[in-house]
């Protein structure tokens, strides 16, 4: 955990415990390629394929419950 000093994060020396993680996404072609290592348009098409699924998913769900989507809140309350 960063501390703060003077305003502004401090570095946390890194333990010998410490986990590391690689995020790899995969392309439509099947490669895999580092996060970091992704253009702008690779992210921005997964960001856009993963909104389209998980709205798919979300509308099938709450279709199936709809118990469930009655207890949602009303979010337009709360954009007013």
């Amino acid at each position: 955990m960063a501390a703060r000093a003077g305003g502004r994060m401090a570095e946390r020396k890194p333990r010998k415990d410490d986990l590391t993680f690689v995020c790899y996404l995969i392309l439509e072609d099947g490669t895999s390629v580092p996060w970091e290592e992704t253009t702008d348009e690779q992210r921005n098409r997964f960001r856009e394929n993963a909104t389209k699924r998980l709205t798919q998913v979300m509308s099938d769900y709450y279709t199936q419950h709809p118990d469930e989507y009655a207890r949602l809140p009303d979010l337009s309350e709360s954009l007013s």
